[in-house]
């Protein structure tokens, strides 16, 4: 198991983020103002470029079926070749759940956020066979509206696909264009679904998956 920490160090006027292990950065993130528009990220001596869709979100807001795929962004290598996708999707467009997919290349993998009150909000990542090779966890408290989590992966291929999550998560969900200073927030998220709770594998860090 393979445990990191994303840390967010800047947060107003455009955004920075590092991955860290053992107190080494082995990643970075460089997000523009407008979030919408583009996310560099470099990890293990590759960097990409998640660009965000205009014209397919404008798209999803008129698709009612449980196909929709809502904050489109593409994924493209630093060659600018296209590699991937990422983008949130729903069970059901009534009483379903919200849930993500990564593809890059030829895999697929899905992210489920679980909200534990104050246990935490957990992100559980699943590949295409429903096998669990990572989770996210994400601290309640964050200061200056800076955002920390604690990933763990079963290798570096999965690190590098939950770092790119995170980042995409964090800044379409809890990371504010806004100016804040000395400040402190505690956010707590609940999850009352029943299947999307199962998602979530206590023991998965034990290495019982």
């Amino acid at each position: 198991m393979i445990t990191n920490r994303l840390i967010q160090t800047k947060a107003n006027f455009g955004k920075i983020y590092e991955l860290r292990e053992a107190n080494k950065i082995i990643g970075t993130t460089k997000i523009p103002i407008n979030l919408r528009r583009q996310i560099n990220v470099s990890i293990a001596n590759k960097n990409f470029k998640l660009q965000f869709s205009i014209i397919k979100d404008a798209l999803s807001r008129f698709d009612y079926t449980k196909n929709v795929r809502l904050l489109p962004f593409q994924l493209f290598n630093e060659n600018n070749v296209w590699v991937g996708s990422l983008c949130e999707r729903r069970t059901k467009w009534l009483f379903g759940y919200t849930f993500f997919e990564l593809n890059y290349n030829d895999e697929t993998y899905y992210f489920y956020a679980v909200g534990l009150g104050k246990k935490g909000l957990k992100i559980p990542m699943y590949d295409a066979n429903d096998i669990q090779v990572g989770l996210i966890e994400k601290d309640n408290v964050s200061y200056d509206n800076k955002s920390t989590y604690t990933i763990n992966t079963l290798n570096k291929h999965y690190q590098m696909l939950a770092f790119l999550f995170a980042v995409y998560y964090d800044n379409a969900y809890y990371s504010p264009n806004e100016v804040a200073y000395k400040s402190k927030e505690i956010n707590y998220k609940y999850t009352i679904n029943k299947e999307l709770k199962s998602k979530y594998n206590p023991q998965f860090i034990e290495g019982r998956y």
